[in-house]
């Protein structure tokens, strides 16, 4: 990857997060630095990335002291400014065998690898930290460059939240697979995914509920998924399914597949569980005729629409 062997992170500069401002559409985070005592060397430093909001660039955080604080009040070690942050949220603290994370009784709770912790947690490389909706990925010392560049590389082609893929890949996928299924004669079928009534979710519950509700539907829909299939999400709480070689008939069966495990068990939440469905519109191509990315996406999208105005929880198309 030619491409991300351009993007090693200079640790020898300032941090870019310090007093960055993020677009209001995103949570706010800035990293309060320490004046540099000792040339830093990206092998004896462990770092976090943050991979929700997707800042993978900008957003490399190095571990440079014995604890580091964070939280919404603006004196912690890296201030996030949203309402899902406690002021004082967890620490960071450095042992002996390395970094362990402590959550301060925060309102949110810290989640290491999706699972809150009770006491100290010790954090391993590539562990998962989130703090109120922001996600972050922590490095060790000795790996950092590595998995950096692995880091870089999943964010280009993964939503971080849901572990599925994101819609730049998607695009470019079905770009090819129009092309490879017209030279070869073969159906390709696009499926529409979308939660019902996702907004009232995040109304009624909020946004961290909201997210718990995507994560699970990812998870579930991506096991029912054979292994050449892609599920990308779309944006929101749409998703999109490319199914190569695949006819009408075969992907109404898939679909179906996918609807059922949606609603038939409630979907486990820090509000409780929740009764879940979702709407389905697909779109096959015929080798024979002329097809675009865009059209095919505008006829899923079509059907997704019949299906919600037939009463959501159903497969059209």
């Amino acid at each position: 990857m030619n491409s991300l062997t351009s993007m090693q992170p200079d640790l020898n500069a300032p941090n870019p997060l310090a007093g960055k401002q993020v677009p209001a559409v995103m949570a706010e985070a800035t990293l309060r630095r320490q004046p540099d005592s000792q040339p830093r060397s990206m092998l004896n430093q462990c770092c976090l990335v943050q991979i929700y909001p997707a800042d993978v660039i900008d957003g490399m955080m190095l571990l440079e002291e014995n604890e580091f604080a964070i939280g919404r009040s603006e004196d912690a070690d890296l201030s996030l400014f949203d309402s899902s942050v406690s002021r004082q949220h967890a620490v960071l603290i450095r042992g002996e065998d390395g970094y362990h994370v402590r959550d301060l009784d925060s309102t949110n709770g810290t989640l290491v690898n999706e699972q809150p912790i009770q006491d100290d947690h010790r954090l391993n490389s590539g562990d998962t930290l989130r703090i109120g909706s922001f996600l972050f990925r922590f490095l060790s010392a000795g790996s950092v460059e590595s998995q950096y560049h692995e880091t870089v590389y999943s964010a280009l082609t993964r939503d971080a939240l849901t572990g599925t893929l994101n819609k730049r890949y998607l695009l470019e996928a079905m770009n090819r697979e129009i092309s490879r299924s017209q030279r070869a004669g073969l159906h390709m079928t696009v499926i529409m995914l979308d939660i019902d009534h996702f907004k009232s979710v995040n109304d009624t519950h909020g946004h961290l509920v909201g997210d718990d509700v995507l994560r699970t539907f990812g998870k579930r829909v991506g096991e029912i998924c054979r292994g050449d299939d892609l599920l990308a999400r779309y944006g929101g709480e749409e998703f999109c399914m490319l199914l190569a070689a695949t006819g009408r008939e075969e992907a109404r069966e898939i679909a179906e597949r996918c609807r059922r495990v949606v609603v038939d068990e409630p979907f486990q939440t820090t509000a409780g569980p929740l009764p879940i469905t979702a709407s389905f519109g697909l779109a096959c191509l015929d080798p024979n005729q002329p097809a675009t990315t865009k059209g095919l996406l505008e006829a899923a999208d079509q059907q997704l629409y019949e299906a919600k105005r037939g009463g959501r929880n159903r497969v059209c198309g």
